[in-house]
């Protein structure tokens, strides 16, 4: 009977100890858990912060640079001077200028287009040392200025472009101006530029070159010449 009466006390005691053991098991699971939880969260901040530092180093964070222009002023009188002004072909030709001065720059390329005067080169800085430019884009395209004379007329636009130069995401912003040369080599009037001999004529109508035979493209294109590109 003593033997009993001490047995369900500690019966009782050891029920007890094993219930209070499970309990402070699942509040240190329970703790652990939202430990856990809490310096995954940190963690990760962490490294959206490292990424968003990274990013930034690298470049990719840059935004395309703003443009302000006139177009809407500027274009009406370009177009009432030279009804055979195209804009859409001359925003293209703009775009592919300013892909050409990159590799011209970093690349340490020519310029291949036929309508880049040729003094345009000699004024680029280019880099000692070769790079690679990949991922040419130009985002936003304006006229800023137009100026006409007796001898030329002169568009300035306005562009911004991206690019990765060696990887690494690069904005920047041009001023560029396109030219028409109204009075050359005595002649007074507007000529045509072939773009292949370089040979001069007037007549819109032509479909060939009279010099090297060559086909003609748009008024546009072959009149107009790119004479000045800089960093603004």
């Amino acid at each position: 009977m003593i033997a009993s009466a001490f047995l369900v006390p500690a019966l009782i005691f050891a029920a007890i100890a094993a219930g209070a053991a499970v309990l402070v098991w699942r509040i240190y699971k329970r703790v652990k858990s939202a430990r856990d939880a809490l310096l995954g969260g940190i963690d990760a901040l962490g490294g959206l912060a490292a990424g968003l530092k990274d990013a930034s180093l690298s470049g990719e964070a840059q935004e395309p640079r703003s443009v302000s222009g006139a177009t809407s002023l500027y274009l009406p009188k370009i177009e009432a001077d030279f009804a055979d002004f195209h804009y859409p072909e001359a925003v293209a030709a703009v775009k592919a200028f300013i892909c050409e001065y990159l590799s011209v720059k970093y690349e340490g390329g020519r310029f291949s287009v036929s309508n880049v005067d040729p003094g345009v080169e000699a004024t680029v800085d280019k880099s000692p040392e070769k790079h690679s430019v990949t991922d040419e884009a130009v985002h936003r395209t304006a006229i800023c200025g137009y100026t006409k004379t007796e001898e030329y007329a002169t568009i300035t636009f306005r562009a911004a472009a991206g690019y990765r130069l060696d990887g690494r995401q690069t904005e920047e912003r041009y001023d560029i101006e396109y030219t028409l040369k109204i009075r050359e080599e005595g002649i007074e009037q507007k000529s045509l530029i072939c773009p292949r001999c370089g040979g001069a004529f007037t007549s819109t109508a032509e479909k060939v070159c009279p010099y090297c035979g060559s086909g003609i493209i748009r008024d546009t294109v072959m009149s107009w010449r790119f004479t000045s590109i800089r960093e603004s």
